[in-house]
């Protein structure tokens, strides 16, 4: 099949993405063992090739150098490589964290072809409890039956305010009637450091956030999970805010 009409294909593997799915396998590893729910609004692909090798290494190697717990993120990847010669997106790691029969996974893809080839990967990888959702909204507002931790990933190509307030209700309501939540956001600036958006009901935050050149992210955090979230984000090198 062709690659996907998607200008994320441009940017695999980057420093953001070496960033945010580092900290979806920590906060994940977190929740292992329990039967967790995982909401990716704007998704892309499970697996797809990586832009740069040669400079996602550098990265890697560089921020392995400094905080060992990337350690566990390259493993993660080099073995994806190894074994397809594709890089494993931010979903993809989820399932290989948390196991598709052990966790429900609900994936956003507003992009229609893109959307198409995640379905295809999907059904090639034979999973279970993952459930497609053709936009944002619709995957945070996704009819669950579970009640187990939520962990949510919100990963647009460009995080504007207008696109935080057309996520707002959806994502309060989902928080507000969670115990255990864990939230990562990615945004790309080229500008000065700006406020994050207001936490989600339920949640408070950002409890911790890093930033690499254009890369930013932030975490929130239920009041049960704040402690495990910045562990985890701290051994990653990030600012926990108090």
């Amino acid at each position: 099949m062709a690659r996907p009409t998607n200008r994320q294909s441009r940017s695999v593997g980057n420093l953001g993405d070496v960033l945010k799915h580092a900290a979806l396998i920590a906060l994940a590893e977190k929740l292992a063992g329990t039967r967790v729910r995982y909401v990716d609004t704007h998704t892309f692909l499970l697996h797809a090739p990586l832009a740069d090798p040669e400079r996602w290494s550098a990265h890697v190697e560089r921020l392995v150098s400094e905080h060992p717990a990337y350690a566990r993120y390259m493993a993660a990847e080099r073995a994806s490589l190894a074994r397809t010669s594709h890089y494993r997106c931010s979903s993809g790691l989820m399932l290989d964290v948390l196991g598709h029969q052990r966790s429900t996974l609900v994936l956003g893809e507003a992009n229609v072809v893109t959307r198409a080839e995640l379905k295809e990967q999907v059904r090639e990888e034979r999973l279970v409890n993952v459930h497609i959702a053709d936009e944002a909204v619709a995957a945070l507002r996704y009819p669950w039956t579970d009640t187990g931790p939520l962990l949510v990933h919100i990963d647009p190509f460009a995080l504007s305010p207008e696109l935080w307030r057309s996520l707002a209700p959806a994502l309060d309501a989902l928080c507000e009637s969670s115990t255990d939540v864990a939230i990562v956001v990615y945004r790309y600036t080229r500008n000065a450091p700006s406020p994050w958006p207001a936490a989600p009901r339920g949640t408070h935050g950002p409890v911790a956030q890093t930033r690499g050149g254009p890369h930013e992210l932030a975490a929130y955090a239920s009041p049960r999970m704040t402690s495990a979230v910045q562990e985890a984000c701290a051994s990653l090198g990030w600012r926990i805010e108090h």
